[in-house]
């Protein structure tokens, strides 16, 4: 990713916003010269000299537990490849629009975070970005796409409304060989289904993978993916796999957090009862990225660490982990409020991991 890897980001400002990889935790880099060397020199040298970038920590932490991580995915696909003329793997954020509010989440991906946070008096304006498909799509015409195999569209929600399939057309159309080499890819909620006139989009490349935000099951999926409901997010998920193009393949995308860490092994059985390949028999894949903010695994308490202590998980925790009180007691206060919101209590629906906490919710 470090040499063949683009992240385009429209949705912050009216700017075009770059990186290389969209695990990278470093700031976005603002620029118009999308694909220059100058933009990513410094990494790349580093690179190449063998050393971890300090960006680069989730791929550090997977391979430390003895998970796959993002790098060595990506390492598998493509191989070592340097000094290229355009994009091996493009991340593409253009559209803010959803219909969820996922605590792992914000207004800055979603426009209902943004009519919750409004209706719930917490913010005053909703900012809804523009649709920037037009402009993405200029964008990708001053990029040499003869390198390309990966697209991954990234929300808002993929698969609601035309912008992202707008995109996907025109790859299909404009990317060489595409039906033998590109692969385009939907990070969606699963809420939504796919509907069939998109259907010669998808055969006109050469896999289309659906990126499915899954983070647990039955009541703690609906908690953390408010408020899609579970069963009819199963259901949709099972028609698609039913109805869509067999070039179509599904990976669960779960992202960790101090909710649902505690429960992983719980997510990995069903995917693996439920929902473990396409129709043809092609591997469900599993992947898992850490969540950022308050939530993230840095709010974790030393009785959570001791409860994962001698599994495989534990090697998530970073190496240098201190119990960060502050930013605990502002977790704590953020979700009550929202469960309040919400009518939700997360010691019910997570009564184990709220044991972790009762040091601070003692205080309270």
């Amino acid at each position: 990713m470090i040499h063949g890897g683009l992240n385009i980001d429209l949705k912050q400002g009216s700017g075009i916003n770059i990186k290389h990889c969209c695990l990278d935790t470093s700031k976005l880099i603002q620029t118009n010269d999308i694909w220059a060397k100058k933009n990513f020199e410094v990494i790349r040298q580093k690179n190449d000299s063998g050393q971890w970038l300090d960006s680069c920590g989730t791929c550090q932490a997977n391979e430390r537990a003895g998970l796959v991580s993002f790098r060595q995915g990506m390492l598998e696909q493509f191989g070592i490849q340097r000094n290229i003329s355009g994009p091996l793997r493009l991340d593409l954020m253009f559209n803010t629009s959803c219909n969820l509010a996922c605590r792992s989440c914000g207004p800055h991906s979603s426009t209902f975070w943004q009519k919750h946070l409004k209706d719930n008096n917490a913010i005053s304006e909703m900012d809804p970005k523009p649709d920037r498909v037009e402009e993405l799509i200029a964008i990708l015409e001053t990029l040499d796409l003869s390198n390309l195999k990966n697209v991954v569209f990234a929300g808002g929600e993929t698969l609601l409304g035309e912008s992202y399939w707008q995109v996907a057309d025109y790859l299909v159309n404009n990317v060489p060989n595409a039906d033998s080499q590109l692969i385009l890819s939907f990070q969606t909620n699963g809420t939504q289904p796919i509907r069939e006139k998109y259907h010669s989009i998808i055969e006109q490349a050469h896999l289309v993978k659906l990126h499915i935000s899954l983070d647990g099951i039955g009541e703690r999926f609906e908690y953390l993916r408010w408020p899609a409901k579970w069963n009819q997010v199963t259901e949709n998920i099972q028609k698609i796999v039913e109805t869509a193009p067999v070039n179509m393949m599904f990976l669960v995308e779960e992202t960790l957090s101090i909710f649902n860490l505690y429960y992983h092994n719980e997510l990995v059985d069903w995917a693996r009862n439920n929902f473990s390949t396409n129709r043809l028999g092609d591997i469900t894949n599993h992947t898992t990225h850490n969540c950022y903010g308050i939530f993230s695994l840095n709010s974790l308490t030393a009785e959570y660490i001791n409860s994962i202590s001698g599994t495989d998980i534990v090697g998530l925790v970073p190496t240098d982990f201190v119990e960060n009180s502050t930013l605990i007691k502002q977790m704590i206060s953020n979700i009550q409020q929202v469960d309040g919101w919400r009518k939700q209590d997360w010691t019910k629906t997570f009564p184990e991991v709220a044991q972790f906490y009762s040091r601070y919710l003692s205080n309270l």
